[in-house]
């Protein structure tokens, strides 16, 4: 039901939890206090219509710090527009790229930020090795979006079969693009590579991302809640 989350651990530098279980919550404090001890910061997720009840997790010394917007995507359905054949989306099997800090914006709605001491910098390195990683891993589905020789941001996805798991999207640091045109233009190039289904998750406090992903066609489902344990040593 707790287990050591080992990216988060890496990236934090001590050892960061992971409830896999809401019957955790149901144990006495006792036990819950000695299970996070050897932790810096713990983390739980769960569909808010089953989750326990807030006040709940407020006794256990969780707090929610955001709600994660799940969605699905009919990637052939995803509409075309004149202004998208001005770009070209490279994937990483066909020109390799990888990503250095500082090459994308600055990550504003996420929920890392609100625990103490995270900076810029350490949000961004977290997620510039995520974004290797994938590339790494998925350089078919990972793209670069181009406009006249210049990269403008990259999407990171996944694959199995014809579900594209919609990992990761960022615009360079000194992009013209939009964000719609990023995510569209790279939705389309999925549906071209056989992507039939997109699915994915955002943070609630994105309004930019919801509005995108509302035009493109997505259709949202059940909202996971998180909610976040913060030792008295972090």
């Amino acid at each position: 039901m707790i287990k050591t989350h080992e990216a988060n651990s890496t990236w934090w530098g001590s050892p960061v939890a992971l409830i896999t279980d809401a019957a955790w919550f149901a144990q006495d404090e006792a036990a819950r206090t000695e299970q996070l001890a050897p932790y810096a910061w713990a983390e739980f997720k769960a569909p808010l219509n089953a989750a326990p009840r807030a006040l709940d997790l407020q006794r256990a010394g969780f707090a929610w710090t955001d709600a994660q917007m799940n969605f699905r995507i009919s990637l052939p359905n995803v509409p075309d527009s004149p202004s998208l054949a001005q770009y070209e989306c490279l994937s990483a099997a066909e020109q390799p790229f990888a990503l250095q800090q500082g090459d994308v914006r600055t990550f504003e709605h996420e929920r890392f930020l609100q625990l103490p001491g995270v900076t810029m910098d350490m949000l961004n390195a977290r997620y510039t090795k995520w974004a290797n990683d994938l590339i790494a891993a998925h350089p078919e589905w990972c793209v670069r979006l181009v406009l006249n020789g210049k990269t403008q941001g990259w999407f990171l996805s996944e694959a199995k079969g014809s579900s594209v798991a919609l990992t990761l999207a960022m615009l360079a640091a000194d992009s013209v693009a939009s964000g719609q045109h990023l995510y569209q233009r790279a939705m389309r190039e999925y549906a071209r590579r056989g992507g039939n289904v997109g699915q994915a998750a955002f943070s609630v406090c994105n309004t930019p991302v919801m509005n995108i992903y509302s035009a493109l066609g997505a259709k949202f489902t059940a909202p996971t809640g998180v909610w976040m344990w913060v030792g008295g040593k972090s």
